[in-house]
């Protein structure tokens, strides 16, 4: 029997596990998890889950049915040192696991902010089901939160924090909270949101030092001004683990290097989800996307090799955002547009058209779905854009072609 390992307990690994039990796989799966829980559905960890609207038992990835399946494994609290590729064996935990086919679901880790205080009690990083725990756990209403960082977790975590009544203050060192990811346009709008909702945000603005005896008390920030905090939540980015990758020797580049059929330069390995990155053709260039839509695309491109079936086609990119009342979809990528087009004036649905040479490349839509959804596929198909039409909200967006 073919005996495939998967190192890491994320979305990836969920995937592969539950497609080869449905597939009826006929070999062995043995997941090796540094995690003292199942995989589970991290997204909403700062979303649903730190609003007390999901229990733990509602974010189970994998069915409770397939543990009992001789075929699958899982070993948790288990951390992989290393990887023989010549004897095709793993170490985990001191002791040696055999495989025949390797799948590295890594995943990233968040970007530590190692400065003076960092080692105090209250200051949270969010990646796993033991992080969220603890953090939602820390969301007492009255209680001051301080939120370093104004990217997508740092601002669902405000707004869960400022929903369950507590003082929330975001601190962007850039000059705009989502500057990383979103045009200004809808920086503005989503700090317009935050603001309407009592959260106050400070941008240009970076953190000097932690203060407190054994718990967190205050926050320095670089301009001397000292903010006084009971808790402190960190989402400055992420970082690929590659460690175990480079130890192997494999080729990495911000990521672990995958083809089309996200195999490693080793034949033998394959790797995907947030910490793999990939030649997109629609993009023409390498990329690792941070996003469960990713994640779930390469899970069945490993599926695919894994069953011998046909590689599915690449997907556009799409990833989102809940944040109050607002839900915010992203079809595409926007780094290189060269003209914004806004669709609407209210705050509750709107959405922006991202083009270049007038061929939409990327679309945000704010509690406009039928606009997401419908830019997927002009994007795939490199469609050119009818400007004055598009800016009318009431034309359907697959009605605005050139």
């Amino acid at each position: 029997m073919q005996h495939l390992v998967i190192v890491g307990g994320g979305h990836l690994a969920a995937a592969l596990i539950t497609g080869l039990y449905r597939q009826g796989f006929d070999g062995r799966v043995t997941l090796l998890s540094a995690e003292d829980s199942l995989p589970c559905n991290r997204p909403v960890l700062s979303k649903e889950y730190l609003k007390g609207e999901l229990t733990e038992e509602g974010l189970a990835l994998v069915a409770q049915h397939v543990w009992k399946d001789p075929r699958f494994t899982c070993q948790l609290n288990t951390r992989v040192s290393e990887i023989d590729r010549q004897q095709k064996t793993v170490v985990a935990n001191g002791h040696l696991v055999p495989y025949d086919q390797l799948v590295l679901a890594t995943g990233t880790t968040p970007r530590r902010l190692d400065i003076p205080g960092h080692e105090l009690a209250g200051i949270h990083y969010l990646k796993t089901l033991f992080d969220a725990r603890q953090l939602r756990g820390a969301l007492q209403p009255g209680k001051r939160l301080a939120v370093i960082g104004g990217g997508f977790i740092g601002l669902e975590i405000a707004a869960a924090a400022r929903q369950n009544s507590m003082a929330v203050t975001v601190l962007e060192a850039g000059e705009r909270i989502l500057g990383r990811v979103v045009a200004p346009e809808v920086s503005e709008c989503f700090m317009q949101l935050h603001q309407n909702h009592g959260v106050d945000i400070r941008t240009g603005v970076g953190v000097e030092n932690f203060m407190g005896q054994q718990a967190i008390e205050a926050v320095r920030l670089t301009n001397g001004e000292v903010l006084a905090a009971d808790q402190v939540v960190v989402g400055i980015g992420v970082v690929p683990e590659v460690s175990l990758a480079q130890q192997a020797g494999l080729e990495c580049d911000n990521g672990i290097v995958i083809d089309q059929c996200c195999r490693t330069s080793d034949p033998a390995i394959h790797a995907g989800g947030d910490c793999a990155v990939q030649f997109s053709p629609l993009y023409n260039r390498n990329l690792r996307l941070e996003s469960v839509q990713n994640t779930s695309a390469h899970a069945q491109t490993i599926l695919a090799q894994l069953t011998g079936q046909p590689i599915p086609e690449p997907a556009v990119p799409w990833f989102w955002s809940t944040q109050y009342e607002a839900r915010l979809q992203i079809a595409g990528l926007n780094p290189d547009y060269d003209q914004l087009i806004a669709r609407g004036q209210d705050t509750q649905a709107r959405s922006w058209l991202y083009l270049k040479q007038g061929r939409l490349v990327a679309c945000d839509a704010i509690n406009r779905p039928a606009d997401f959804l419908q830019a997927k596929k002009m994007i795939m198909t490199e469609t050119q854009i009818d400007i004055p039409k598009a800016e009318d909200i009431n034309i359907p967006l697959s009605q605005c072609i050139a």
